[in-house]
């Protein structure tokens, strides 16, 4: 029978992620000016622009996460618009060195020590949430990885018992 746990993370839009809808909304709006005054071929380039930078400006401020977990094997995947599903990580149970909380002094130090260490960052990014996130610390490929995940009480019961030996506090 399959260890097997799932956890759907959605994501608020940060004002980076608003500041380009509405910069795309205004540069069709600018466009239409543009159009009915003074140049209409600028005028409709900039509308035709303007209107397909907001479609997927739109569509990026709807997306969320999804960790699976299956013995004890990693799967991250971004949802977009709740249509678009990537698969943005894989990590295999045996890649696992550590698993660390995010805000301990251990992670802070395995990131002082190796400055070549990459970080992927699949959580809220909302830091009242960061006792729950967790680091886990992968070999593969050559390179050292960080993936750090925002884990539910469920998900935080499934690593303790399935990687009990690789949790550090």
């Amino acid at each position: 029978m399959d260890n097997y746990t799932e956890q759907i993370l959605p994501i608020k839009p940060t004002y980076k992620d608003f500041a380009l809808f509405s910069g795309s909304i205004t540069l069709a709006v600018i466009g239409l000016a543009l159009m009915l005054f003074m140049n209409i071929g600028i005028g409709f380039l900039l509308v035709i622009f303007g209107c397909v930078a907001t479609y997927f400006t739109k569509k990026g401020l709807d997306y969320e996460y999804e960790y699976i977990f299956t013995n004890g094997d990693l799967e991250v995947a971004k949802i977009v618009a709740k249509s678009s599903r990537k698969n943005v990580c894989e990590v295999g149970e045996e890649d696992i060195q550590r698993i660390l909380q995010y805000n301990s002094d251990k992670f802070q130090n395995e990131l002082d020590i190796n400055t070549k260490m990459s970080v992927r960052d699949y959580t809220t990014k909302v830091s009242d949430n960061s006792e729950n996130w967790y680091a886990f610390i992968s070999t593969g490929k050559n390179k050292d990885t960080a993936v750090i995940l925002e884990l539910n009480d469920k998900n935080r019961e499934y690593i303790k018992r399935i990687f009990k030996n690789k949790i550090e506090k």
